[in-house]
Protein backbone atom coordinates (compact mmCIF):
# COMPACT_ATOMS: atom_id res chain seq x y z
CA UNK A 1 0.00 0.00 0.00
CA UNK A 2 3.06 2.38 1.23
CA UNK A 3 4.46 1.65 -2.19
CA UNK A 4 1.53 2.56 -3.95
CA UNK A 5 1.34 5.46 -2.72
CA UNK A 6 4.89 5.98 -3.58
CA UNK A 7 4.42 5.74 -7.45
CA UNK A 8 1.18 7.84 -6.82
CA UNK A 9 3.69 10.23 -5.78
CA UNK A 10 6.29 9.94 -8.20
CA UNK A 11 3.65 10.09 -11.27
CA UNK A 12 2.35 13.54 -10.03
CA UNK A 13 5.53 14.54 -9.47
CA UNK A 14 6.48 13.63 -13.41
CA UNK A 15 3.24 14.86 -14.72
CA UNK A 16 4.39 18.26 -13.36
CA UNK A 17 7.86 18.33 -14.50
CA UNK A 18 5.86 17.07 -17.96
CA UNK A 19 3.14 20.16 -18.04
CA UNK A 20 5.98 22.51 -17.10
CA UNK A 21 8.43 20.91 -19.86
CA UNK A 22 5.45 21.33 -22.35
CA UNK A 23 4.55 25.32 -20.96
CA UNK A 24 8.32 25.73 -20.92
CA UNK A 25 8.54 24.82 -24.96
CA UNK A 26 5.43 27.08 -25.66
CA UNK A 27 6.51 30.15 -23.77
CA UNK A 28 10.42 30.33 -23.84
CA UNK A 29 10.68 31.97 -27.23
CA UNK A 30 8.30 34.75 -26.37
CA UNK A 31 9.66 35.38 -22.39
CA UNK A 32 13.41 35.87 -24.38
CA UNK A 33 11.89 37.99 -27.00
CA UNK A 34 10.34 40.29 -24.07
CA UNK A 35 13.07 40.23 -22.25
CA UNK A 36 15.13 41.33 -24.97
CA UNK A 37 13.62 44.05 -25.98
CA UNK A 38 14.22 45.68 -22.58
CA UNK A 39 17.36 44.62 -21.73
CA UNK A 40 21.19 46.17 -22.92
CA UNK A 41 22.76 42.42 -23.77
CA UNK A 42 20.89 39.21 -24.69
CA UNK A 43 23.13 37.28 -21.94
CA UNK A 44 21.36 39.86 -19.71
CA UNK A 45 17.91 39.08 -21.07
CA UNK A 46 18.51 35.38 -20.96
CA UNK A 47 19.64 35.65 -17.54
CA UNK A 48 16.49 37.47 -16.08
CA UNK A 49 14.08 34.62 -17.99
CA UNK A 50 16.66 31.96 -16.35
CA UNK A 51 15.56 33.55 -12.96
CA UNK A 52 11.71 33.59 -13.65
CA UNK A 53 11.23 29.98 -14.90
CA UNK A 54 13.66 28.74 -12.00
CA UNK A 55 10.80 30.25 -9.61
CA UNK A 56 8.66 28.60 -11.68
CA UNK A 57 9.68 25.50 -11.36
CA UNK A 58 10.07 25.70 -7.67
CA UNK A 59 6.17 26.84 -7.41
CA UNK A 60 4.69 24.92 -10.35
CA UNK A 61 3.12 22.15 -7.91
CA UNK A 62 0.56 25.14 -6.62
CA UNK A 63 -2.32 25.25 -8.47
CA UNK A 64 -2.81 28.71 -8.26
CA UNK A 65 0.69 29.43 -9.76
CA UNK A 66 -0.28 27.38 -12.75
CA UNK A 67 -3.54 28.95 -13.42
CA UNK A 68 -2.53 32.63 -12.90
CA UNK A 69 0.80 31.52 -15.67
CA UNK A 70 -1.33 29.65 -18.25
CA UNK A 71 -4.83 31.81 -18.12
CA UNK A 72 -2.61 35.10 -17.88
CA UNK A 73 0.22 35.49 -20.69
CA UNK A 74 1.48 38.73 -19.45
CA UNK A 75 2.26 37.23 -15.95
CA UNK A 76 5.39 35.52 -17.17
CA UNK A 77 6.38 38.27 -19.11
CA UNK A 78 6.01 41.16 -16.42
CA UNK A 79 7.85 38.42 -14.14
CA UNK A 80 10.41 38.19 -16.79
CA UNK A 81 10.69 42.35 -17.03
CA UNK A 82 10.71 42.59 -12.91
CA UNK A 83 13.55 40.40 -13.26
CA UNK A 84 15.68 41.82 -15.11
CA UNK A 85 14.97 45.41 -13.51
CA UNK A 86 15.88 44.02 -10.24
CA UNK A 87 19.11 42.62 -11.86
CA UNK A 88 19.81 45.69 -13.01
CA UNK A 89 19.25 47.47 -10.26
CA UNK A 90 21.62 45.27 -8.47
CA UNK A 91 24.11 45.98 -10.52
CA UNK A 92 24.17 49.24 -10.96
CA UNK A 93 24.04 49.63 -6.83
CA UNK A 94 27.46 47.39 -7.49
CA UNK A 95 29.05 49.55 -9.97
CA UNK A 96 28.00 53.00 -7.73
CA UNK A 97 29.79 51.41 -4.81
CA UNK A 98 32.80 50.47 -7.01
CA UNK A 99 32.57 53.89 -8.55
CA UNK A 100 33.01 55.19 -4.52
CA UNK A 101 36.08 52.51 -3.75
CA UNK A 102 38.37 53.81 -6.70
CA UNK A 103 37.11 57.41 -6.50
CA UNK A 104 38.81 57.35 -3.06
CA UNK A 105 36.16 58.55 -1.26
CA UNK A 106 35.51 57.66 1.83
CA UNK A 107 32.81 55.18 2.10
CA UNK A 108 31.42 54.82 5.63
CA UNK A 109 31.60 51.29 7.25
CA UNK A 110 29.10 49.94 9.33
CA UNK A 111 31.26 49.69 12.24
CA UNK A 112 32.10 53.20 11.92
CA UNK A 113 28.48 53.72 12.13
CA UNK A 114 27.64 52.39 15.16
CA UNK A 115 30.47 53.55 17.27
CA UNK A 116 29.72 56.10 19.89
CA UNK A 117 25.64 56.03 19.38
CA UNK A 118 25.59 57.04 22.53
CA UNK A 119 27.33 59.74 21.94
CA UNK A 120 25.78 61.25 19.59
CA UNK A 121 22.31 60.49 20.90
CA UNK A 122 23.10 62.20 23.71
CA UNK A 123 23.49 65.80 21.58
CA UNK A 124 20.05 67.01 20.81
CA UNK A 125 21.56 69.38 17.91
CA UNK A 126 22.50 66.54 16.31
CA UNK A 127 19.71 64.87 16.11
CA UNK A 128 17.47 67.72 15.59
CA UNK A 129 19.24 67.79 12.16
CA UNK A 130 17.79 64.29 11.13
CA UNK A 131 14.47 63.64 9.10
CA UNK A 132 12.12 63.23 11.90
CA UNK A 133 10.64 59.41 10.24
CA UNK A 134 15.26 58.96 10.40
CA UNK A 135 15.22 60.62 14.18
CA UNK A 136 11.77 58.05 15.58
CA UNK A 137 14.02 54.72 13.94
CA UNK A 138 17.01 55.79 15.54
CA UNK A 139 15.37 56.70 19.28
CA UNK A 140 13.12 53.79 18.88
CA UNK A 141 16.15 51.36 18.29
CA UNK A 142 19.08 52.74 20.43
CA UNK A 143 17.03 54.35 23.32
CA UNK A 144 14.22 51.92 23.71
CA UNK A 145 16.13 48.97 22.63
CA UNK A 146 13.80 47.97 20.18
CA UNK A 147 13.95 45.18 17.22
CA UNK A 148 13.52 46.40 13.45
CA UNK A 149 10.17 43.92 13.16
CA UNK A 150 8.73 45.76 16.23
CA UNK A 151 10.06 49.68 15.18
CA UNK A 152 8.28 47.98 11.76
CA UNK A 153 5.03 47.47 13.10
CA UNK A 154 5.10 50.69 15.19
CA UNK A 155 5.67 52.65 12.28
CA UNK A 156 4.05 51.33 9.58
CA UNK A 157 6.30 50.58 7.89
CA UNK A 158 8.38 48.05 6.06
CA UNK A 159 11.31 46.47 8.09
CA UNK A 160 13.62 46.94 5.17
CA UNK A 161 12.11 50.00 5.30
CA UNK A 162 13.47 50.98 8.96
CA UNK A 163 16.63 49.21 8.50
CA UNK A 164 17.12 51.88 5.19
CA UNK A 165 16.29 54.41 7.88
CA UNK A 166 18.70 53.32 10.03
CA UNK A 167 21.61 53.50 8.30
CA UNK A 168 20.65 56.39 6.45
CA UNK A 169 20.20 58.48 9.91
CA UNK A 170 23.31 56.41 11.20
CA UNK A 171 25.45 58.14 8.19
CA UNK A 172 23.71 61.42 8.51
CA UNK A 173 24.94 61.03 12.14
CA UNK A 174 28.58 60.29 11.34
CA UNK A 175 29.06 63.20 8.50
CA UNK A 176 27.30 65.15 10.81
CA UNK A 177 29.70 64.29 13.91
CA UNK A 178 32.74 64.70 11.05
CA UNK A 179 31.32 68.60 10.20
CA UNK A 180 31.38 69.24 14.18
CA UNK A 181 34.86 67.86 14.72
CA UNK A 182 36.05 70.10 11.66
CA UNK A 183 34.28 72.95 12.73
CA UNK A 184 36.91 73.36 15.73
CA UNK A 185 34.26 71.34 18.51
CA UNK A 186 36.45 68.76 18.67
CA UNK A 187 35.18 65.56 19.43
CA UNK A 188 33.08 66.51 22.42
CA UNK A 189 34.09 63.66 24.30
CA UNK A 190 36.16 63.92 27.59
Amino acid sequence: MSEEGNEEGNKEEFDAREDFMAWCREHTGSLRLTARRHARDHQAADDAVQHVLESFWKKWEEAGLRRKVKNTPGYAQRCVINAWRSMERSETAERERLKKYASGEPVPETQDLYSGIEWKLSLPPMLDMLNPTWRSVIELRYRQGRSFPEIAALMGISESTARRFDKRALIALAEAERAWGEKGGGDGRR
